[in-house]
């Protein structure tokens, strides 16, 4: 696949200049950095998928949503 990207005169003479100090081409750290988002995407997709897990085995309440009482802070302990 070929893609074009089209960037400002300046900001391109930096890259360039960028990538020459580094040893890498502009393809080379474009594809390292979508490959680093694209595992960190999956890692992030994991983790929630989870939590939401642990969520729905552990939640004592899963008919109703939780609703903030305050009266339920202030509520004195039976000893």
């Amino acid at each position: 696949m070929s893609i074009t990207i089209d960037l400002p005169p300046a900001m391109a003479k930096e890259v360039h200049d960028y990538v020459t100090v580094q040893g890498t081409t502009l393809e080379r750290m474009f594809l390292d950095y979508l490959g680093n988002e694209l595992k960190r995407r999956k890692e992030i997709d994991a983790a929630m998928s989870e939590f939401d897990a642990l969520v729905e085995t552990t939640s004592r309440r899963r008919d109703v949503p939780y609703s903030f009482n305050r009266a339920d802070a202030y509520a004195e302990v039976m000893a």
